[in-house]
């Protein structure tokens, strides 16, 4: 695995801590998704591993074996969904006992798992994006602990690794938190989040955190650029709005993200050009009638409106024109008449009340919509919010 440039000297120090024995045994790796925190996972695990001084060679039968993810004693979890939960055939770890384990789980389930192992291998920006919701089972917690009640496979040092440790599901974290707080001799843990807002307290304080830098905007254009074939002023729009992260730039381009900017975009030229609030709503209705709206096509279209708001606040700055998260349609935002600062205040947040209506509180689409560009409207008009609020 190619370590991402901006990570090779975190890396290489954190390799060098474990080869002079002044690692924490319990280490915790934060930062957003997609950023490349299971590089460092990989990189650190081969070093711990490997057979020529902990020197992470890639060359010893330990480092290949790590490499294809199958070392015996590197074991590794990651939340996944529970597709046909009526069939529960088969184990998705290898340190589950296919014999005694009641973490069984059907083939479509196990297909999901391999096919997230070998995503990890090929690519350190991978998200995973499943139609389900994805977890860490309790069940297989109790698996994990059992394997590591026993001694190392090769009677060494062994690693475990979390991927993602705040989905565990209900009850998993109770269970893993006395491994934390004790880890096995010879044992390292290895974990990784981007919420330890969701870890408990206890967890935290016991493993060292280190976080985990977003990725350069010019690095996240060059890879864009490459494995997606798209042009540059686009790439770095994607940079910019993924906050560092090649893994979310990828899924927002994935998603279609050029076209519904599009839409919406011209849902606020309407509105500043004068179209009356019937033409705008109906626009609004439009696109998000009918309920089957995605949960995360929904936050990433709070995103779009954030930026847009963003970048009509500094448009025509000369200064600021650098900042711009649309730099590559520039020249439509140069062609709007932008509101007043205390109109884009109220724009603002408003986008916050939605966003919380519809993400936390399960309001619909099109009604958190709607409520919304009635208050960009009413803002507009008066410089006031509605006087009806979201749930």
């Amino acid at each position: 695995m190619i370590t991402p440039s901006h990570l090779e000297q975190l890396s290489e120090k954190l390799c060098e801590s474990a080869r002079k024995g002044t690692l924490n045994q319990s280490v915790l790796f934060v930062g957003k998704e997609g950023i490349g925190k299971f590089s460092l996972v990989f990189n650190l695990v081969q070093a711990l591993l490997c057979e020529r001084d902990m020197s992470a060679c890639g060359e010893c039968s330990s480092c290949r074996e790590v490499s294809h993810l199958i070392h015996p004693d590197f074991l590794l979890i990651f939340p996944f969904p529970n597709l046909r939960p009526e069939s529960k055939k088969l184990t998705v770890f290898p340190f589950s006992d296919p014999v005694s384990s009641s973490a069984r789980f059907s083939e479509e389930t196990r297909e999901a798992v391999e096919t997230q192992r070998q995503n990890l291998i090929s690519d350190p920006f991978a998200i995973s994006d499943y139609e389900k919701k994805d977890i860490i089972p309790a069940e297989v917690v109790r698996d994990l602990i059992q394997a590591l009640a026993k001694r190392p496979l090769r009677g060494g040092r062994r690693v475990v690794a979390v991927l993602d440790i705040d989905k565990m599901a209900f009850g998993a974290a109770d269970l893993f938190l006395k491994t934390v707080e004790e880890p096995p001799q010879n044992t390292h843990l290895i974990l990784t989040t981007a919420h330890p807002n969701l870890l408990y307290p206890t967890l935290l304080s016991r493993t060292e955190r280190i976080k985990v830098p977003p990725v350069p905007e010019e690095l996240i254009a060059q890879l864009l650029a490459e494995k997606l074939q798209i042009e540059n002023g686009v790439a770095h729009y994607l940079a910019r709005l993924s906050g560092g992260s090649p893994g979310i730039a990828s899924r927002l381009y994935e998603s279609e993200i050029i076209d519904r900017r599009q839409r919406i975009l011209e849902l606020f030229e309407k509105l500043l050009g004068g179209a009356g609030l019937a033409a705008v709503i109906h626009d609004v209705n439009m696109h998000y009638s009918g309920g089957k709206y995605r949960f995360d096509d929904l936050k990433i279209d709070f995103d779009i409106i954030e930026s847009i708001i963003h970048d009509l606040y500094i448009t025509g700055e000369n200064d600021l024109d650098k900042h711009l998260i649309n730099a590559d349609i520039k020249s439509e935002f140069q062609a709007i008449k932008s509101p007043a600062r205390e109109v884009l205040d109220i724009w603002n947040s408003a986008l916050a009340e939605t966003r919380k209506a519809c993400t936390v509180n399960n309001v619909a689409a099109d009604a958190g919509m709607i409520f919304y560009f009635i208050s960009c409207v009413e803002a507009m008009k008066n410089l006031t919010r509605p006087k009806y609020t979201l749930p």
